[in-house]
């Protein structure tokens, strides 16, 4: 079973909105992938109201912790994080150096390093923000660089530098999101998953 023909045998909106964000981030929830990001609008199921109501609740089943990152009365954006894993990554050396040189403090405080990338966001998408999701620093500056063009994969991100490498994390990811379809398809959500769509999956 994919992720569009679980998501659609679902009827209850809490359940939805869970299966969405488990999905969305299971590279985090497996541990590959320092944080995911997800936007909840008011369209199709107004997710942005479901997950007033419910994200403690989910965030807590999930064991992921979460950031609102940009909000506004049609649009949350909320990034979700494995707190030892983005602390790894925001402290690898080279990626301290680049957030250090467009104005992160050298004390690296995750709360206080979420709070400058919001304000970023204020102003516009902020490039680094790629950094705090995993993205290797290369591409990000190879992003910048080209301005989105040029790449020589757009899949999780776009690919600048080191294609094989970018090749297996996305394999990985892939695998994840596949595990978690898996895992709620079969437990928790099968009394809700039509019998048809079980038998051929």
């Amino acid at each position: 079973m994919n992720f569009m023909s679980l998501r659609r045998s679902i009827l209850d909106d809490k359940d939805y909105l869970y299966t969405s964000i488990a999905y969305w981030t299971a590279p985090t929830i497996a541990k590959q992938k320092p944080s995911s990001l997800i936007a909840f609008s008011h369209d199709s199921r107004d997710l942005y109201s479901l997950w007033e109501s419910h994200k403690q609740e989910i965030t807590e089943k999930l064991h992921l912790e979460y950031f609102e990152i940009r909000k506004c009365p049609r649009r949350v954006l909320v990034i979700f994080f494995d707190r030892t894993l983005l602390i790894k990554t925001l402290s690898v050396y080279k990626n301290k150096k680049y957030l250090m040189a467009i104005g992160y403090p050298r004390k690296l405080i995750l709360d206080e390093y979420l709070v400058l990338l919001k304000r970023h966001f204020e102003i516009s998408c902020p490039h680094e923000v790629g950094i705090f999701l995993g993205i290797p620093l290369e591409d990000v500056l190879g992003f910048i660089k080209f301005k989105g063009k040029e790449c020589l994969l757009n899949s999780y991100w776009k690919v600048y530098h080191n294609l094989e490498e970018a090749r297996t994390i996305f394999a990985a990811y892939d695998k994840a999101r596949v595990e978690v379809i898996s895992s709620l398809s079969f437990s928790e959500y099968s009394s809700c998953v039509n019998e048809n769509l079980i038998s051929t999956a």
